[in-house]
């Protein structure tokens, strides 16, 4: 396959990505607006792990999911190349399925549910008075990083060792339940909710490099406990 093939592949593939990304937002918006209290939150936390497993058994091209690479060890120019064009790519289904979504439900409760999960992630940064919600958006979004990394290692571990599947909606439980953040996730939020504010632009770059920096911990535990496995 040619380098432009390749890259127009992960443009591709990065579009349905986003999407997959943004249907499980959809799910978890879905799931707090409909089922009550903390239940809604407990189960939309899970059913988002839709998004993540149709990246990994189809093999969609997602940016927080193919990150982590570029610190296991060299690769091919392409790759690197094809980086920037994944992100827009996922940007690109995010936020047609976010908009979508806001064209179909914006007079309903499930418009509502969307403004109240972006406005936490926007309102410190539309009116910045100290330095502490940068601090808390760069530590949410390494989690993340680290939880997204750790479930599609998992997943792939799977394919040779039963469990992975199970592993990989537990690590999108965590990060989606605590509130980490996800900087594809957030673009479909931002879209369906129509608030692309100032703020919310800042929480994006902020977090996409926080989710890129929270695969570095991930990728150098695996190296250790791969150590550890060879001298025994």
């Amino acid at each position: 396959m040619t380098m432009v093939k390749q890259i127009l592949k992960h443009f591709l593939f990065g579009i349905l990505a986003g999407l997959a990304i943004g249907l499980g937002g959809f799910l978890f918006i879905l799931s707090k607006t409909f089922i009550p209290g903390e239940y809604g939150k407990l189960i939309g936390s899970i059913v988002f792990a839709v998004g993540l497993f149709t990246v990994c058994f189809f093999g969609l091209s997602l940016y927080t999911g193919k990150i982590g690479l570029v610190f296991e060890k060299k690769q091919e120019t392409v790759f690197y190349i094809s980086l920037p064009v994944m992100i827009i790519g996922n940007a690109i289904g995010a936020v047609s399925l976010g908009y979508l979504c806001y064209a179909i439900f914006k007079n309903t409760d499930l418009l509502t549910t969307a403004i109240g999960a972006t406005t936490s992630r926007t309102a410190a940064f539309d009116n910045i008075e100290s330095f502490e919600p940068f601090l808390v958006t760069l530590v949410k979004g390494a989690a993340c990083g680290l939880c997204v990394y750790f479930a599609v290692k998992s997943y792939n571990f799977g394919k040779i060792r039963h469990g992975g599947l199970f592993l990989l909606i537990f690590f999108v439980f965590i990060f989606v339940y605590f509130g980490f953040e996800h900087c594809i996730a957030n673009m479909f939020y931002f879209s369906m909710a129509n608030m692309w504010t100032a703020g919310a632009f800042i929480n994006i770059a902020l977090v996409i490099l926080a989710n890129s920096i929270g695969t570095i911990p991930g990728v150098l535990t695996l190296k250790l406990a791969q150590k550890v496995v060879a001298a025994q």
